[in-house]
């Protein structure tokens, strides 16, 4: 194996861990869990939770 190889195969690895990194964020089982961990720096406010929770109520009426 010489080094050209070796490289190639490098970029090979990289170009599999993007395309199932990309697949793994864009899957649509996973919006709810990044929905979620977006509002965590507002954990702590009331009116931040509020306003989600009354946000939540209202897309689940117009589903």
């Amino acid at each position: 194996m010489d080094i050209g190889m070796i490289r190639g195969l490098g970029t090979v690895v990289v170009l599999v861990a993007f395309v199932g990194l990309a697949l793994w964020v864009f899957s649509p089982r996973r919006k709810q869990d990044f929905d979620e961990a977006t509002q965590l720096p507002f954990a702590d406010d009331p009116e931040a939770t509020r306003h989600l929770e009354q946000a939540r109520a209202s897309r689940s009426k117009q589903q």
